[in-house]
């Protein structure tokens, strides 16, 4: 697999392709989660946008939307990988 440039990550295909994570912050109740990138692939397609304001309109938190308070008041981060963490991971076809 050849190194492309400049990279991008604005899928979440091409999140799963590199290997990367991603977690959410609830700034309502604290609660923080670390999401399964692949899982987000086969439920909204490797073409779904996976910048921040992309993620806002699919991702919410269920504990405050249960409360009534402002579900979307979240914050995404991105993990890289480092090369000792991908040993025996292997890119989905």
């Amino acid at each position: 697999m050849g190194k492309e440039y400049p990279f991008s990550e604005s899928t979440l295909g091409d999140k799963l392709a590199a290997g990367t994570g991603l977690s959410v912050h609830c700034f309502g109740c604290e609660r923080r989660a670390v999401l399964d990138v692949a899982e987000l692939v086969k439920r909204f397609g490797p073409d779904q946008p996976c910048l921040h304001w992309d993620l806002l309109k699919i991702i919410y938190c269920h504990e405050c939307r249960a409360a009534g308070r402002d579900d979307r008041n979240l914050q995404f981060t991105n993990h890289a990988v480092t090369p000792e963490q991908r040993k025996g991971w292997t890119p989905c076809p």
